[in-house]
């Protein structure tokens, strides 16, 4: 069973690569791709959960990023979201629950509590994103970072756990970059995926240029400063 269910893994991360270059090449409508990619990650994210999460309670402390990143795959691709009743379980009242508040209030409130989590509760940080993004799904910034605490959450895992987290967030950013080509954390996230996770120099140098021509925030620029000149010279050396 176990062997069946990996070559199933194996047919589902295949199928999002094939899926992607249909949508490159404009052989799929958007609406088609969102369905196929939705189930395609939903069961694979399942499938992992499945092989994985008989071992994950086992695991020593060093190793509780597995248990993380596949909680937060599950989250991304089921929707399961919890950014209103963290907002509310905090005593914070949403906008959105108004009379007059609205789509834009609510998401607003919301990705401020996620911003807060970025980094001393990811998994719940990407719960709060997937949840703006099912009111607004071109959302940018939601889009963006939650990429970023992702691929970050991904850094130590392995094998197809690693590759299916890392197809997500490149996929994502790769979205949020077309949604708003002026924004330009997406483009300074990528590269650094590109380069530290993804061993692509020459495609993260595309990234980190536009990145810094389009002047992005100063907590983000200092993480982009500190990578620009390895990628140079690696772009360098493979000249």
């Amino acid at each position: 069973m176990s062997e069946e269910l990996r070559d199933e893994q194996q047919f589902l991360l295949s199928s999002l690569r094939d899926l992607e270059k249909e949508r490159s090449a404009g052989d799929i409508d958007d609406n088609d791709y969102a369905a196929l990619r939705e189930g395609y990650i939903a069961r694979a994210a399942a499938i992992t959960r499945e092989i994985d999460g008989a071992h994950l309670e086992k695991v020593v402390e060093p190793r509780r990023w597995a248990q993380r990143l596949v909680v937060s795959l599950v989250v991304l691709s089921l929707g399961v979201g919890a950014g209103l009743g963290v907002a509310r379980s905090s005593g914070q009242r949403l906008p959105g629950d108004s009379a007059t508040g609205g789509i834009e209030q609510s998401t607003a409130t919301m990705l401020a509590n996620a911003r807060q989590l970025n980094f001393s509760d990811p998994s719940k940080a990407i719960e709060i994103y997937s949840e703006v993004l099912k009111l607004e799904p071109d959302n940018p910034e939601a889009l963006t970072y939650r990429s970023w605490i992702l691929a970050l959450t991904a850094r130590d895992a392995t094998g197809s756990v690693k590759q299916l987290a890392l197809a997500t967030a490149v996929t994502d950013l790769l979205r949020a970059q077309a949604v708003d080509p002026e924004y330009p954390d997406a483009h300074c996230f990528l590269g650094i995926v590109y380069f530290r996770f993804l061993d692509n120099e020459g495609l993260a140098q595309k990234q980190l240029q536009v990145c810094q021509v389009q002047n992005p925030p100063k907590e983000v620029k200092a993480f982009v400063e500190a990578i620009v000149k390895e990628v140079d010279a690696a772009v360098k050396r493979g000249e």
